[in-house]
């Protein structure tokens, strides 16, 4: 039986991680979940996204693929009175990997369509003998997060979860050598993000061949990266900001999340203008 401490060699957990600037819950805490219609009187924010977007990938590990990954807009729902989008991210182990480790990986964030800032947050973790699940509520008018066991932490107001955060990546207007900061939560700490842009490369995936901006999160001090190396995402450099391939460099080799399908969804509001 394998030990629980292999649970990190994973790649679907560098995947997460990638995502952290990247439920079975999913309905836990909601009001009146729908496709994509609006209640009266929401204003949402300019998005290059919206509900029924749709990502799939592959996800290598060094010559061997190893699983898929997806993650879309499900769709909209009301959250402790705030309209939010359903933000979902899944892993799976393939065939051959699961036959000596098995991986089922969800994680489902709901963020407020108007503010682009987490409102909950939900993690199942099941990688080969580990398991592990995390529930979050982020309550910004007074600036804490409650966790399902009771127990709470300060936050500021605008933070996001590691879903979540990747989302409002996409949507800044990204220039090659600009700097972004931002604030993001994850295991009961409070990180900050900073999101560097290095420059702009053509990649040739399953997908196609795109213009990416070469993006790469970094964490001021441990945190969410600390175990999984450095992380290198290209994103689309046009209207709708898709990270097409992610590299990461980790202690037990390479792993790489090659995008196979893209879905774009119906954005609720006017698209963000680009000046770059």
């Amino acid at each position: 039986m394998r030990s629980r401490r292999t649970a990190g060699v994973w790649p679907g957990r560098a995947f997460f991680a990638a995502w952290g600037f990247l439920c079975l819950g999913l309905g836990l805490g909601t009001e009146g979940a729908s496709a994509g219609e609006l209640p009266a009187g929401v204003q949402p924010a300019a998005t290059v996204f919206g509900p029924g977007e749709k990502m799939l990938f592959s996800i290598g590990y060094g010559p061997v693929t190893a699983g898929e990954a997806s993650i879309e807009v499900v769709g909209l729902t009301t959250y402790q009175g705030y309209t939010c989008y359903v933000l979902e991210s899944k892993a799976n182990s393939n065939r051959f990997f699961s036959s000596f480790y098995k991986v089922r990986d969800k994680i489902t964030s709901y963020l407020d369509v108007e503010k682009l800032y987490s409102r909950y947050f939900h993690k199942r973790l099941r990688e080969g003998d580990y398991k592990k699940t995390v529930e979050i509520s982020l309550d910004h008018e007074g600036e804490v997060a409650k966790y399902a066991d009771g127990q709470q932490y300060d936050i500021m107001s605008g933070i996001q979860d590691v879903l979540s955060a990747f989302y409002f990546v996409r949507n800044l207007d990204l220039g090659s050598g600009d700097t972004y900061s931002l604030l993001a939560h994850s295991s009961r700490k409070t990180y900050d993000l900073r999101v560097l842009v290095h420059g702009r490369e053509t990649v040739t995936v399953a997908a196609g061949t795109f213009e990416c901006f070469v993006v790469e999160p970094v964490l001021q001090g441990e945190g969410l990266f600390k175990h999984e190396g450095k992380i290198t995402i290209y994103v689309t450099d046009d209207e709708y900001r898709v990270p097409v391939l992610i590299k990461t460099r980790v202690p037990v080799g390479s792993i790489d999340v090659e995008l196979k399908e893209y879905h774009p969804g119906r954005p609720l509001g006017d698209r963000p203008v680009f000046t770059h």
